[in-house]
C-alpha cells in the first residue's frame, strides 16, 4: 500500500510539473510531504511552560486559643470580626479565689521587704560583721603569747612581790611554830604563810598562761567561732541584698533567706495559676471564630477562640507533585492566579515542606508563596489559585 501510495504522488507531481512548464510560468517550490512514521523537530527558541500547581490563599498566622485547666466562664471580650493585638484580653474563667490568695501572698511579702525589715536585716548585718572582726582577731592571735610584754613584765613582778611576802611569812611562822597547837600566835602566822604561798601559786599559773600558747582545744574553739562568725556575717549579707531586690547567688543559705524566697516563689506559683485563667491574643489578627459564652463550663484543651492574620495572606499549594518539587527553590519567583477576581499577583517561595504528603494516591509538597502588595481587592484566606513556578 505504502509503494502505491508513492507511485500515485509521484505521477501527480510530474503532472503539475509538465502543466507548469506547458504555461512558461516560473518553477514554484514543492510542498514537502510528511510520509508515515516521519518526525518534525520543535520550533528554535520555543518557551518551556513553567512548573504549576493549585493552591488555597491562607492568613499568614493563625491561633486557636484553649485553657489548660477547665473552669466556669466570667466574661468574653471578643466576638466575631473583632481586630485585636497581642496581649489582649479574649476570654477569662472565674479566679476570685485565686485573686484573694495572690492578695495575701503579696500583703507576707510586703511585710517582710518594708523598711522597717530591712532596716534590722542592716543591724543584722552591722552586729554580725563585728563578731567576725573579733573572731579574725582571735585566731590571729593563735600563734603569739596569750598576753602584751607589758602584762607579762606586770605579772613577773607580782610574782617577786609575792615570793617575799612568802619569805617574810615563813620566817614569821618559824619564830612560832614550836608554840603548841592552838596558840593564837601560831594559828595566824601559819594562815599568813598559807595564804602567801597560794598567793604566788596563782601568780605563777598566770604567768604560765600568759608566756604560753593555746592547747588545741582552745586552737579548735577559736576556729569554730571564727567559721561561724563568718558563715553569720555571708547569710546576713545575702538576706539584706535578697531583701533589696539584689541577686544572691544559688548557693546562698539562711533560714530568713529561705522564707523570703518561698513567699517570692509562692507568688510567681498563684500568679502562673491566675494566668492560666486568662486567654490572650498570642498575634495581632482578626477573631473568626469564638465558641464559648459567659457561664459556660470551659473544658480543657478545646479551642474557644480563633484568630487570623487576615491582613498578612500567602498562599500554599496543595498538589505540588514529587516529580515537579525539585524544580522548585526558596526564593523563587511565582505568578499567583486567583480564580475568583480573575486576577493574578506575584510572589516568591518562602518554604518547602521537608516532608511530603499524599493527594489521592500522589505524593506532593507543600510550598508556601508569599505574595507581594499590595493585595488585589476583594482578596480573601481560603480563595483558590492557580500558581505558576518561575523558571
Amino acid at each position: 500500500m505504502k509503494f502505491k501510495l508513492f507511485v500515485i504522488v509521484s505521477l501527480l507531481l510530474l503532472a503539475l510539473t509538465a502543466c507548469g512548464s506547458a504555461a512558461g510560468s516560473a518553477p514554484e517550490a514543492l510542498p514537502t510531504v510528511a510520509l508515515e512514521g516521519g518526525s518534525s523537530s520543535p520550533a528554535a527558541g520555543s518557551a518551556t511552560r513553567g512548573v504549576t500547581a493549585s493552591g488555597v490563599v491562607m492568613p499568614a498566622q493563625e491561633a486557636k486559643m484553649a485553657f489548660a485547666l477547665g473552669g466556669i466562664v466570667e466574661t468574653v471580650n471578643v466576638k466575631v470580626g473583632d481586630s485585636v493585638r497581642a496581649g489582649d484580653l479574649l476570654v477569662e474563667l472565674d479566679n476570685t479565689s485565686i485573686k484573694l490568695e495572690l492578695a495575701q501572698a503579696e500583703r507576707n511579702l510586703r511585710e517582710m521587704t518594708s523598711p522597717a525589715a530591712v532596716a534590722a536585716a542592716s543591724q543584722v548585718v552591722a552586729n554580725a560583721r563585728k563578731e567576725l572582726e573579733d573572731a579574725q582577731k582571735k585566731a590571729e592571735s593563735l600563734g603569739y603569747r596569750r598576753a602584751s610584754d607589758t602584762v607579762i613584765d606586770n605579772t613577773q613582778a607580782e610574782i617577786d612581790l609575792a615570793k617575799q611576802a612568802l619569805a617574810r611569812a615563813s620566817d614569821a611562822y618559824r619564830l612560832v611554830q614550836r608554840l603548841p597547837d592552838g596558840d593564837q600566835k601560831k594559828a595566824a602566822a601559819l594562815l599568813a604563810m598559807t595564804n602567801a604561798q597560794l598567793r604566788l601559786n596563782s601568780l605563777i599559773a598566770k604567768y604560765n598562761y600568759l608566756t604560753g600558747t593555746p592547747t588545741d582545744t582552745d586552737a579548735a574553739l577559736i576556729q569554730a567561732r571564727l567559721e561561724t562568725a563568718q558563715a553569720g556575717f555571708q547569710e546576713a549579707q545575702w538576706y539584706l541584698s535578697a531583701l533589696n531586690g539584689e541577686s544572691v547567688p544559688a548557693e546562698a543559705t539562711g533560714a530568713k533567706l529561705a522564707a523570703l524566697q518561698s513567699t517570692r516563689d509562692a507568688i510567681a506559683a498563684i500568679q502562673q495559676r491566675l494566668d492560666a485563667t486568662r486567654l490572650l491574643a498570642p498575634i495581632e489578627g482578626t477573631v473568626t471564630r469564638v465558641a464559648v459564652t459567659v457561664g459556660e463550663y470551659a473544658v480543657p484543651a478545646q479551642a474557644l477562640v480563633f484568630i487570623s492574620d487576615v491582613e498578612h495572606l500567602q498562599v500554599e499549594t496543595t498538589d505540588l507533585s514529587e516529580r515537579d518539587v525539585v524544580k522548585v527553590e526558596v526564593g523563587q519567583s511565582a505568578s499567583v492566579f486567583v480564580e475568583a477576581l480573575n486576577e493574578t499577583i506575584t510572589g516568591k517561595v518562602i518554604l518547602i515542606s521537608p516532608v511530603s504528603s499524599t493527594l489521592g494516591g500522589d505524593v506532593v509538597y507543600k510550598t508556601t508563596i508569599e505574595l507581594d502588595r499590595p493585595f488585589p481587592a476583594g482578596l480573601r484566606a481560603g480563595m483558590t489559585v492557580d500558581v505558576t513556578f518561575g523558571e
